[in-house]
């Protein structure tokens, strides 16, 4: 794992020395700053029981079902399209640890993007003139919870590219596989209300558990979930890419 320090700041460098890196961050806060503007002048309405931050956290699924293939669809298709993944493998690192290094670039620019919008919180300090506290708790759990379904979403993202060399095949792949996680799930749990198949898709369904994480509540079974998918898709993905060697 001694690679995986220059491999990421590799991957930090491809992202910044294109125009790639600064259009998805300038997209994200343009559809989050829109989302945030639209809550908050709903909740100057009426009085109501939800919080800005609380609403901004349950459309998670917004910029992510465009965002995590945006950044992940050139990560191992376009080293492949390039053929620099075979330079990449004749060095010194193993498959692992260049998919490691691949997923954790990405997550890096996922929290930064997500870490902007916490600019939101002094926003609504302002807004109130200082005369709200603010509870930190659900605010922190709801950016734990974001980054917790995100950095899965990505390791999606990071499988999908490593096999194909088209970087838009890569991006409509994980769109695909991203959108039937997140809504074709969540519409399926509204047609299996209880019962074991209802108490399943709750179980793994993200909006339940992000739901939980934007009121404070920490479990720890969607945190293990969560770095377990991970893992294992990772996995896979470094199993796809050993694969060439038997090409």
């Amino acid at each position: 794992m001694r690679n995986v320090p220059a491999l990421l700041r590799r991957e930090m460098n491809a992202y910044f020395a294109s125009v790639l890196g600064y259009v998805v961050l300038v997209f994200f806060l343009l559809v989050m700053g829109v989302t945030f503007a639209v809550i908050v002048n709903y909740l100057t309405r009426g009085p109501t029981q939800m919080t800005a931050m609380r609403i901004m956290f349950s459309m998670f699924w917004l910029p992510s079902l465009v965002v995590v293939p945006m950044i992940t669809m050139r990560l191992l298709a376009e080293e492949k399209r390039a053929g620099t993944i075979e330079m990449l493998m004749t060095a010194p690192v193993t498959e692992f640890e260049v998919v490691l290094a691949k997923w954790m670039g990405a997550v890096v620019l996922y929290s930064v993007m997500w870490g902007l919008t916490g600019a939101y919180v002094l926003i609504l300090r302002k807004f109130t003139g200082g005369t709200t506290s603010l509870d930190f708790g659900p605010i922190l759990s709801g950016y734990l919870g974001v980054l917790l379904i995100g950095q899965f979403l990505i390791a999606i993202g990071v499988l999908t590219s490593s096999l194909t060399k088209n970087q838009v095949a890569a991006a409509v792949m994980s769109f695909a596989i991203i959108f039937a996680f997140l809504l074709v799930l969540n519409w399926v749990d509204y047609l299996f209300q209880g019962g074991p198949v209802g108490k399943l898709i709750k179980a793994v369904s993200a909006f339940e558990q992000m739901e939980d994480f934007a009121r404070g509540l920490v479990d720890l079974r969607p945190v293990v979930l969560y770095l377990s998918a991970s893992f294992w898709t990772l996995f896979v993905a470094t199993r796809v890419v050993e694969s060439r060697k038997w090409r």
